[in-house]
């Protein structure tokens, strides 16, 4: 007779149904407990199964918080390229970027925070692979100050990194507020106000998305009248 104690069997699943429901659990555990505090037998146990089945899918912790932290990447990498088109002028962009950014923190408050803390740890390899997906994510914003310059609407001189750091860096300043606060941010008073002071230094003047067209073809048949 099966003891009353005995775990019962989890139903068979498929592989991928099997991968998204351990790496649910490990996020719910990480952003609970950190990396550090957290236990795959935890992890394991809100999947219904034992713990070498979580190690068979992911060869180890470190390689699970990765997989939670690409996964996170993935999702918002995607909705902010997509959620970009469509809309004209820089100002308008950056301030989409912005508002978005605040969303996310808003959102996902204690998943940002494992994954800063962990980012400017001792482990090399996982600040390095962290460092590449939050890149990707930024490029984004790279990109929009690049098609500004190009479009005139932005100052030549300006450097595109440095207001990347600029951007992220302040907003990385509003999630430990949020995280010492406990509660909301308010999106809409911060994005506006943030938007407005990177914008001020270092636009043209020129906001018009279509006189910025105008501009930007000026400016490519200048360059082939000199070659």
């Amino acid at each position: 007779m099966t003891s009353s104690n005995q775990r019962k069997k989890s139903p068979r699943l498929s592989k991928e149904v099997r991968t998204e429901a351990i790496l649910e659990a490990a996020r719910q555990v990480f952003e609970e407990q950190g990396y550090e505090k957290a236990k795959v037998t935890e992890i394991a146990e809100r999947v219904d199964v034992v713990e070498g089945t979580v190690f068979h899918y992911f060869n180890s912790k470190r390689v699970l918080m990765l997989k939670v932290i690409e996964r996170f990447y993935d999702q918002i990498t995607g909705e902010v390229n997509e959620g970009i088109k469509g809309i004209k002028g820089t100002r308008n962009r950056l301030h989409y970027i912005i508002r978005y950014h605040l969303n996310v923190l808003n959102s996902n408050a204690a998943l940002c925070a494992v994954i800063l803390r962990e980012s400017r740890g001792v482990e090399m390899e996982f600040a390095n692979e962290t460092h590449q997906l939050n890149r990707s994510y930024t490029n984004c914003l790279i990109k929009v100050i690049k098609d500004g310059i190009e479009f005139g609407e932005i100052r030549e001189d300006c450097s595109p990194t440095l207001v990347r750091n600029t951007v992220y860096g302040n907003l990385e300043h509003v999630l430990w507020n949020l995280l010492t606060e406990r509660k909301p941010i308010n999106v809409e008073r911060i994005s506006e106000q943030l938007t407005e002071l990177i914008f001020r230094g270092i636009s043209t003047g020129v906001e018009d998305p279509e006189q910025g067209d105008v501009t930007s073809l000026i400016k490519k048949l200048n360059r082939l009248l000199d070659k």
